[in-house]
């Protein structure tokens, strides 16, 4: 006969550790989110000139609770290799 610990945790998707490690992998397979500075590096500009460009249009950006910017690391990357290969 089964503990009602075991149960519990069969029902709940396995182990704590097994729910822990799913947890840590589903966040890192999430978008990282970078900084105005990190973008700026990655296009060699101003920062100021990424948030011209997200002010723009040119590049969404979603806003921390404090009220700045950040950039899918994603979209970035994306746009890129657009401009490295010579797309617009």
């Amino acid at each position: 006969m089964t503990s009602p610990h075991t149960r519990g945790a069969k029902a709940q998707g396995g182990s704590p550790r097994e729910r822990e490690v799913s947890v840590k992998n589903a966040a890192e397979e999430a978008d990282r989110l970078l900084t105005p500075a990190e973008v700026a590096a990655m296009f060699r500009v101003d920062p100021k000139t990424v948030t011209r460009w997200a002010k723009a249009g040119k590049l969404s950006s979603i806003r921390t609770l404090g009220g700045h910017r950040r950039y899918r690391e994603s979209e970035i990357k994306g746009l890129l290799q657009d401009s490295t290969t010579g797309k617009a």
